[in-house]
């Protein structure tokens, strides 16, 4: 439908931080359409940020900031009711939002040349039915360092991770950049994909590649074969790096597009009246040996578990969500991690967790304008 001819300085409903949305189609097709699609987007934007998180939640904020928000959209019609936000998200072309989504994220963050990159999957627990349609899992790209999500791609089931990550790095800009995947990914067409977007890649090494696994296990438990490799002009420091590879099969070693380090973490956990448990875990990856670097690097890469999904589930109740009609899980857990960035990249109650921030914008409508950038 046409925007309004006499529209407010929110273009329709959206602030001037959401203009990449305003090209994303809408949905409805019916002549009985009564409210603005950007106005709908925004409702459930506000509210989500003020900590409701489902249909019934949003229509609930609306009517209780009814004042607030007649200062910054049209509302024609009144408000829209709870089975109105469902049937627009259950509609929004999935893909179409995330490309907003992700060119929204591009003109917040157009330098990422240096950063890591975390891609991990998660499933949505609740959004399946027994007996019916499968829970939705979808896979996240996370920029630690900035505290938000890149993009987000939703598959079948978890071991459609393989396939879907080439097309998730297909929407996004990565060069320069190192992207670091568990086992899952631990695959060499990961790895090509990930070289030819132009960026270092940095993968979990465990049982799913077998012979190298086992290879990498044998070696950095010998200490007599690391002091072979350092005489024979390979790198070990002291912390056990090396960039000595040819005990790898060439044929296999040439799978594996730009390999250059092999990786060993050992982790020794210390818990009250009980006995340390050590661990180690192993990776293969494009960079040079620099084991400072490296270990540094693995352990942000589960800043997207800590950081991202932890906060998802605990703060947004993802996982309790039974949001499950069309297209309606997929568009609300990208609309979560859309408010997530706004939270984690806005000035306002900066150190702050996600919790205090969207308990304040529920309890105060300056912070509610801040967060979304009306002032």
């Amino acid at each position: 439908m046409a925007w309004p001819e006499n529209r407010n300085r929110y273009r329709g409903g959206f602030p001037d931080c959401l203009d990449s949305f305003r090209q994303l189609p809408d949905p409805r097709q019916s002549p009985a359409t009564r409210h603005y699609f950007g106005e709908i987007l925004f409702i459930a934007l506000a509210a989500t940020i003020s900590g409701m998180d489902g249909f019934e939640d949003i229509a609930v904020f609306s009517r209780e900031r009814k004042d607030w928000l007649r200062e910054h959209l049209e509302l024609p019609n009144g408000l829209p009711s709870a089975d109105t936000y469902a049937r627009v998200f259950a509609a929004i072309d999935p893909q179409a939002f995330m490309d907003c989504f992700t060119a929204m994220v591009a003109s917040r963050c157009p330098a990422l040349a240096g950063e890591l990159i975390a891609i991990d999957g998660k499933t949505l627990r609740r959004s399946g039915s027994k007996g019916g349609k499968k829970a939705l899992h979808v896979i996240s790209a996370w920029a630690g360092s900035r505290g938000i999500t890149l993009g987000q791609l939703a598959v079948g089931e978890k071991s459609n991770e393989i396939t879907a990550v080439p097309k998730l790095l297909r929407q996004l800009d990565v060069k320069g950049c190192v992207v670091s995947l568990d086992a899952m990914g631990c695959q060499h067409k990961t790895a090509v994909a990930i070289a030819h977007a132009g960026a270092d890649w940095l993968l979990a090494l465990k049982g799913n590649q077998g012979k190298l696994h086992e290879g990498s296990v044998a070696l950095f438990a010998d200490g007599k074969a690391l002091d072979w490799i350092a005489a024979g002009g390979g790198v070990v420091s002291c912390h056990e790096e090396t960039d000595h590879l040819d005990w790898i099969d060439p044929k296999e070693r040439r799978k594996w597009l730009g390999l250059r380090s092999v990786i060993c973490v050992e982790s020794v956990r210390h818990l009250p009246g009980e006995e340390p448990v050590t661990a180690r875990r192993y990776w293969l990856s494009s960079l040079p040996p620099d084991a400072a670097r490296l270990l540094g690097l693995v352990r942000g890469h589960w800043g997207i578990e800590n950081r991202c999904h932890w906060v998802m589930d605990v703060v947004f109740a993802e996982d309790q969500s039974r949001i499950r009609s069309g297209h309606a899980s997929k568009n609300m857990s990208l609309l979560r991690r859309l408010t997530h960035n706004l939270l984690q990249t806005s000035p306002e109650l900066s150190g702050k967790s996600v919790r205090s921030k969207r308990l304040a914008a529920a309890l105060n409508p300056k912070r509610l304008a801040a967060f979304l950038g009306l002032s």
